[in-house]
């Protein structure tokens, strides 16, 4: 609502701005100030000086406005994204790389409004975090064991999967020394139904771990590894879930939703197949008394954003007049230096975000979607409500079966929890396996965060606690590894999925190179009369907003009120400068060639 009225209110002060600045009954101009002159074609014009209201409406229509018509995220505060704007402002190649996203997923074309929001960022689901531990007498599907052998072999991607009809590879080997703790050898189920032997692991204290079930899609030629490096942001990165969290304090929620301790919320991959959900069984058995067999489709509130639109088409319009005006007397003033031309890389941002919007609709908010782990979380005092989803399929339900969709399912052992004396145990239920007791580590096991150039304290977080790790040695209690998540379908990949990673790497070159040779075309690459320092400016605006541009759409990933807006600030300290002084030369230009106009 706040990012509607501001704008509404830019809209008011642009044609406030435009009304001043060339209307021709206004009494603030002076036809007795200009002069007539004509050009090398023949056509005469009339220049007047430049005052501060055609400076302010040329910044206004040629560099804000072109800012402002880059998207906003599902649920995105208002904070987050008038921060992502003044980026765009900056480096204004940070709003390329969103509006490529926004094509890429082109959520119009998902089939229905769930898989649609998926797509679009804009469903999410509880998960278990790095913190939740189980509680007495809760049963755990899909658990297995990872040994420090394991994560080593991991590490370096030598782990091998044998078949469990051969002969145990271990067996023979120097065992536990007597009086040792206890000696355990498992079977581990991974997700594809295989079985591969464990070592025995000496010891009955285990640390405990969430693990994903869901893995991203591998790169598997050129195109797919050029989109992840150069088109995918970190919002529409795919990620496991435990990495692509949500921040539920500053991200709009639909409904309510109070985390317990231990919970957190991870946006949905857009391969995972959403159900409709039914809260209350009464009203579907309603529905089969009627004849009704299925549930019918949810519609979610959505919008193309037609205001943004016509920004974006307008703004289009005013880039190109300003194009037109500048192929005379501007570029012959100033050469591939006339700040007419400046207004190509914020053309091309307009451009693409119009594409992503006519192709992906906007969400005011994110969705919630039910799984077993939310019920989990709900017996631990949380509370959440707006579903409008579920990653389950439903029983006595029929559903459209998509060709290729992969049900995958916590597999491994099933694990009782029990407290003992203040300690956590646990032992497999598995049948026809030993129960053996096995003790759980009062902590849990973390894996190292990931720095971010945007938080220094981030990193020297990171830092540290590698050093500490150094300092202590590698853990050598095995991992018992919990799912964070519940199982989910897998879509295939959609049949023109290649067709909008070619589009967008197609229309990528064209953002970088196109501007280039425009200029060339209008200008020649001469000189003019322009001064090497306005040259300068001018060409490491160009070329730093396209290249920075990719670094500090980055942004969007940062959580947190205080650290967004301190990641404004560190971006315009680093970055700011050369848009600043692009800025500056083309105050200077207009002050020094004046306000012309075609008689």
């Amino acid at each position: 609502m706040a990012e509607r009225c501001v704008r509404w209110a830019t809209v008011a002060i642009f044609v406030i701005l435009g009304f001043i600045s060339h209307g021709n009954a206004s009494p603030l101009r002076s036809k007795s100030n200009g002069t007539i002159i004509t050009e090398s074609d023949g056509s005469e014009i009339w220049c007047e000086p430049s005052q501060w209201y055609d400076v302010l409406w040329f910044w206004f229509a040629n560099f804000l406005l072109h800012a402002l018509s880059v998207r906003s995220l599902p649920g995105e505060s208002w904070v987050s994204s008038t921060v992502f704007k003044f980026c765009c402002l900056l480096v204004p190649y940070t709003g390329v790389r969103r509006g490529l996203c926004l094509i890429l997923r082109a959520s119009n074309f998902a089939g229905n409004d769930l898989q649609s929001a998926a797509r679009a960022n804009a469903l999410c689901m509880v998960i278990r975090g790095p913190e939740s531990r189980p509680r007495e007498g809760q049963v755990v599907e899909g658990c297995s064991i990872e040994t420090p052998k394991d994560r080593k072999r991991r590490k370096k991607k030598r782990a091998k999967q044998r078949s469990p009809t051969l002969k145990n590879p271990f067996a023979g080997k120097p065992q536990c020394e007597k009086g040792g703790a206890l000696e355990i050898t498992t079977i581990d189920t991974n997700i594809s139904g295989d079985t591969a032997i464990q070592p025995p692991i000496c010891g009955n204290e285990v640390i405990l771990k969430t693990k994903d079930l869901y893995t991203p899609p591998p790169a598997r030629d050129l195109i797919d590894k050029l989109t992840k490096a150069f088109i995918e942001s970190h919002r529409f990165h795919s990620q496991p879930p435990t990495v692509n969290l949500v921040d539920h304090v500053n991200v709009k929620i639909h409904g309510v939703c109070q985390l317990a301790p231990g919970y957190a919320l991870s946006y949905i991959p857009e391969d995972i197949k959403v159900y409709s959900y039914i809260k209350h069984q009464r009203s579907f058995s309603i529905s089969r008394l009627l004849g009704v067999n299925h549930v019918p489709d949810i519609k979610l509130a959505s919008t193309h954003d037609v205001p943004r639109i016509l920004f974006s088409i307008i703004q289009t319009v005013i880039g190109g007049y300003s194009l037109y005006k500048a192929r005379g007397r501007q570029i012959e003033q100033y050469g591939y230096a006339a700040f007419g031309l400046t207004v190509l890389p914020y053309m091309m941002v307009s451009v693409i975000n119009l594409i992503g919007s006519l192709l992906s609709s906007e969400y005011e908010t994110v969705y919630l979607v039910h799984s077993a782990i939310m019920d989990e979380m709900k017996t631990r005092g949380g509370l959440c409500d707006g579903v409008v989803g579920t990653l389950e399929r439903p029983p006595h339900q029929t559903y459209v079966y998509i060709e290729g969709e992969l049900e995958i399912k916590p597999e491994g052992q099933t694990k009782a929890f029990v407290y003992s004396s203040g300690e956590l145990h646990c032992h497999d239920t598995t049948g026809g396996s030993p129960k053996i007791e096995l003790q759980v580590s009062p902590t849990n096991h973390k894996d190292p965060v990931i720095s971010n150039w945007l938080a220094p304290k981030w990193r020297r977080s990171c830092r540290e606690a590698r050093k500490k790790r150094q300092k202590e040695g590698p853990s050598r209690n095995p991992l018992l590894c919990v799912p964070s998540h519940s199982g989910f379908t897998r879509l295939p990949p959609l049949w023109y999925q290649t067709c909008l990673k070619v589009l967008t790497i197609v229309l990528l070159i064209l953002a970088m190179g196109l501007p280039y040779i425009i200029i060339a075309v209008l200008s020649g690459w001469k000189k003019g009369n322009s001064t090497s320092m306005q040259r300068t400016f001018v060409l490491n605006w160009y070329i730093c907003g396209q290249l920075h541009g990719y670094t500090v759409s980055t942004v969007e990933g940062v959580d947190g009120r205080k650290n967004v807006i301190k990641s404004s600030v560190i971006i315009f300290v680093t970055y700011g400068s050369y848009s600043v002084m692009g800025f500056y030369v083309v105050f200077q230009e207009m002050l020094e060639s004046g306000t012309c106009k075609a008689l």
